[in-house]
């Protein structure tokens, strides 16, 4: 049996996250891992490239009624509630089964929220089962950046902007990179809310808080920096992590040097949590066309590479370190397919 164990949740059926999903595990023939993929088998048998790894993965069907009636790029509440029962399955297999290792494919977050209206995203949604906080980590071979506010307006950012919040953030953040990514002393710089990082101007109100939080650190955290030149590569090589204050300050520069490598990392989570940087592709989908999957390969990678502290697992010895039986995945009334190990 090999070694790692990795499950995969093929995000919404209508768009780009089960295709991603085959073509990864295609991709990742040569590793010796054992994948497990919550979605449907009547979506995943439209694309070819499905009856090249099927005998290499163990599938928990979830037979949505009516599911083979989507078209692909087409959203709709259906897959919505298709997307949010595959994650759901994927939790407690994880839990029964000491898995501790979840990809999660792209979803769209307006048609889940046409069945859980207060649906925010993926990490939100696996903070709230968990009970804790979290942060948001863009990964790729080039950066590491951490969005400080994620999904909320830009006028409410200055108002998160205070010691506490400041405070929990920088101190996941410097833990998660010692303990996650293995760097001993890791450097991380900090991007500033206003322009110039307020230095001798009117603004500045934001860079006093966030120079005062970094002051108390004392010998990881750097800045406040202007966010026009934080990102530069010459600045980028400088430092193992930046903290972007924003959504879109992260993300824009984030994804002009990472688009097809970027992955979504969730530190905080007592489990390796990773995802592809980017959403459903519904425009591809409907035109029949392929999407990348070296973001969803990459996020696989990722998820492998990483390893939770012992201690912080959350599901105890039930199950970890076992092979599921039949018993293990019938118990969740799922039917599946069991393949070979990769």
């Amino acid at each position: 049996m090999p070694q790692n164990r990795i499950i995969i949740t093929t995000g919404d059926p209508s768009g780009c996250g089960p295709y991603i999903t085959l073509k990864a595990i295609e991709k990742l023939s040569g590793c010796r891992v054992q994948f497990y993929v919550v979605g449907d088998r009547k979506i995943l048998s439209r694309f070819d490239v499905y009856k090249k790894i099927n005998k290499r993965i163990i599938l928990i069907d979830l037979v949505t009624p009516g599911i083979d009636k989507l078209k692909p790029g087409y959203v709709s509440k259906l897959s919505g509630r298709a997307s949010i029962s595959y994650l759901d399955s994927a939790l407690k297999i994880m839990r029964e089964c000491g898995i501790k290792r979840l990809v999660t494919a792209p979803l769209s977050k307006e048609a889940v929220q046409l069945n859980l209206s207060d649906f925010s995203g993926h990490s939100e949604y696996l903070a709230d089962y968990f009970r804790c906080k979290i942060e948001m980590m863009m990964v790729s071979p080039k950066i590491r950046t951490v969005l400080f506010t994620r999904h909320i307006p830009f006028k409410k950012v200055p108002v998160f902007i205070t010691k506490n919040n400041l405070t929990d953030t920088f101190g996941l953040v410097l833990k998660s990179l010692k303990s996650i990514f293995k760097i001993k002393c890791p450097k991380i710089a900090v991007a500033s809310l206003n322009p110039h990082a307020g230095v001798s101007t009117f603004l500045g109100k934001e860079e006093k808080i966030i120079d005062k939080v970094i002051r108390s650190f004392s010998g990881n955290f750097y800045g406040p920096y202007p966010s026009d030149s934080i990102f530069t590569e010459s600045f980028i090589r400088q430092y193992d992590c930046i903290i972007a204050l924003y959504h879109d300050q992260g993300m824009i520069p984030f994804k002009l040097l990472s688009m097809k490598t970027g992955v979504n990392f969730t530190p905080g989570l007592p489990i390796i949590r990773t995802s592809p940087a980017h959403g459903i592709a519904a425009d591809i989908m409907r035109a029949g066309g392929k999407p990348f999957a070296s973001s969803m390969v990459e996020a696989v990678k990722l998820a492998l590479k990483l390893s939770i502290p012992l201690p912080e697992y959350p599901w105890g010895n039930s199950g970890a370190g076992r092979r599921p039986t039949e018993a293990c995945l019938e118990k969740e009334g799922h039917e599946h397919t069991r393949g070979a190990p990769v």
